[in-house]
């Protein structure tokens, strides 16, 4: 589950602008690119997965369930009436390469298993609040691996949940009943607006939402989603929104007197949509990534703006067959 969180630092008004940044992190890692040569998001000189597939497809013309009215208001219904958020300040994506060692992970739960090591070193990021997230790009071979409930002491790397992409095919689902660093088995990586996204300016795919506690399916759930945080819904619906749902924002929704960030955010929601991945407290947040410095350089004023939007300026888009969290 999402633990809140906003903007942490100070900005000037007008908010930081676009500038060319170098890799940290990791000695002799390639610089950090904002597109691929097929026009997907890239990190590293790594493609964030294929041309169109789940995280890269273009929705803005594609057709909407036929309950999408239905299942937006059984979302209100449930009490899901708070505005969107940015979640920033919090996450940060290590890099690793071919010199980085890798470590074995030890599961934290009986029921959860991590079969391939993990490229870690200290000094590596993790997420400092109760999720404890821990994202590492290899560059050396493209793989993606990410954890959550994620500790590091004397050596030893330890994980509730997690899992690994290799992120120049398209985006695989896990299985049924497998959550990643996120309750939905989606990626959290993948789905974060990124720094680099804002310097090339634009979002070129779909991102992350982590709703408001209690207001979506408790068991049921989507590809590409594999999983659900199993929080009882509250609503009186027999409707619920199943996590791997694709929202889309209205395409008529007005960012008149938005700053670029939130304006940035907003056209991608219109583009490529919203995945339901996770729940959070009190409000419908969206994950962003810190600088690959470690710096937060997002403006809290300008994002400030996303809070206008409501669960009621989204269609859903037509969903896949319904699946359940096996045992239930």
């Amino acid at each position: 589950m999402l633990t809140l969180c906003i903007a942490l630092v100070a900005c000037t008004a007008s908010g930081p602008q676009p500038a060319a940044i170098a890799a940290v992190g990791t000695a002799g890692a390639p610089p950090l690119l904002a597109t691929s040569a097929a026009g997907v998001a890239s990190y590293a000189g790594c493609p964030v997965f294929t041309p169109n597939d789940t995280y890269n497809a273009v929705v803005a013309n594609l057709p909407l369930d036929p309950k999408s009215a239905a299942y937006i208001a059984s979302m209100r219904d449930a009490g899901n009436t708070a505005g969107f958020y940015a979640s920033t300040g919090v996450e940060q994506v290590n890099l690793a390469n071919a010199a980085t060692p890798k470590l074995s992970v030890a599961p934290r739960v009986r029921w959860h298993s991590f079969p391939v090591p993990i490229p870690w070193q200290p000094g590596f990021y993790i997420e400092p609040l109760s999720d404890r997230h821990a994202m590492v790009v290899d560059a050396a071979g493209c793989r993606l691996y990410e954890t959550y409930d994620t500790r590091f002491s004397a050596g030893m790397l330890s994980a509730y949940s997690g899992a690994n992409w290799d992120m120049t095919k398209p985006f695989a689902p896990l299985p049924p009943g497998k959550p990643s660093a996120m309750a939905s088995g989606l990626s959290l990586f993948a789905g974060m607006v990124r720094w680099e996204d804002y310097q090339s300016g634009a979002i070129r795919h779909a991102l992350n939402w982590a709703a408001i506690a209690h207001t979506a399916s408790q068991y049921g759930f989507v590809r590409p989603a594999s999983d659900t945080d199993q929080l009882p819904f509250r609503g009186t619906s027999s409707l619920q929104l199943p996590y791997g749902a694709r929202l889309r924002l209205h395409a008529d929704f007005s960012t008149a007197g938005w700053g670029p960030q939130a304006t940035m955010v907003v056209n991608a929601m219109k583009t490529y949509g919203v995945f339901l991945a996770d729940t959070g407290a009190s409000g419908n947040a969206l994950y962003f990534a810190n600088a690959p410095d470690g710096s937060n350089p997002w403006n809290k004023a300008d994002l400030a703006a996303l809070s206008k939007i409501r669960i009621d300026d989204f269609d859903v888009v037509r969903l896949g067959p319904a699946m359940k969290v096996p045992g239930h």
